[in-house]
């Protein structure tokens, strides 16, 4: 895959995100631009970038073709009054609703009627003991069941659910994707799986230091050993029937390595929504 040489990552103008991301700018102006996803899809990191507008002509492309964050900047500086004055009239109705019923008399509850008396059930009721108690107990009398009729067979799932955020992935070694939370560091990240953050530094493509909240760290798990490691990028699944092999064509990595880090088979699928460890062969 040829990817247009002017696209780059805000903090890193030399290297792109290989795959559609809102992190990946324009530098063909000389100034960072955002560039929307389904852009970089036909022409960013497609062979047909030097057809691109932006490419052919900095000067007279329309923003249209790279101004995202902008736009959606100004539509949230118009929305935001509104929004405002929302919240504020829905705070003054629920202090009136509030008001309102501090003056109302709860009504008197309606009188319980009386359980007949049990023949083959057995009833449990309320005790000052056990508090209100809301479930009638039934022990129903058995009825005949023919003997020659087996009982139906129970269906059972066989589907494993992916491995989520913080769930350790493989093995030899077995690797997590973990979201920064406000207030850790790669010193609190490494002691919580149990590595050192040399080894963090060393599995990851992309890593801002500090660590910035809300970035997916790939962490080898209870293990410092690294050296044979590629590096590593996340990324998330949009669509469902995607297997590992054709994800990997569609990022331009090795198929084998995608499936092995990720505990699949090359055949095997990956779910919608499904969190992957894209490995990068060091160079």
């Amino acid at each position: 895959m040829k990817i247009c040489p002017y696209l780059g990552l805000l903090q890193d103008p030399k290297t792109p995100a290989i795959f559609p991301s809102e992190r990946n700018c324009c530098y063909r102006a000389g100034s960072a631009r955002p560039v929307l996803e389904t852009h970089q899809q036909a022409y960013c990191l497609a062979e047909a970038h030097p057809t691109c507008p932006v490419f052919l002509d900095p000067e007279s492309a329309p923003d249209g073709e790279t101004s995202y964050t902008q736009s959606l900047s100004a539509t949230s500086k118009n929305i935001l009054p509104y929004a405002f004055a929302l919240l504020v009239l829905l705070g003054v109705v629920l202090a009136a609703w509030l008001y309102r019923d501090s003056f109302i008399q709860p009504a008197s509850p309606p009188p319980v009627a009386a359980l007949p008396q049990a023949t083959s059930q057995e009833y449990a009721t309320a005790t000052p003991e056990s508090g209100p108690l809301a479930t009638l107990l039934v022990t129903p009398t058995p009825s005949p069941r023919p003997t020659n009729t087996p009982p139906a067979p129970t269906e059972t799932s066989s589907v494993t659910p992916p491995p989520g955020l913080g769930v350790p992935i493989g093995s030899s070694p077995a690797l997590v994707i973990h979201r920064v939370a406000s207030g850790e560091s790669l010193t609190t990240i490494s002691k919580l799986y149990g590595t050192t953050e040399t080894a963090i530094r060393a599995v990851n493509l992309l890593l801002p230091i500090p660590v910035w909240e809300n970035w997916l760290v790939v962490v080898p798990h209870q293990t410092e050993d690294v050296a044979d490691l590629p590096l590593f990028e996340v990324y998330q699944v949009n669509v469902d029937g995607v297997t590992a092999s054709s994800l990997a064509e569609q990022l331009n990595v090795d198929a084998s390595l995608l499936a092995q880090y990720n505990n699949l088979g090359q055949d095997d699928f990956f779910a919608d929504g499904q969190w992957v460890l894209v490995p990068h062969t060091r160079r």
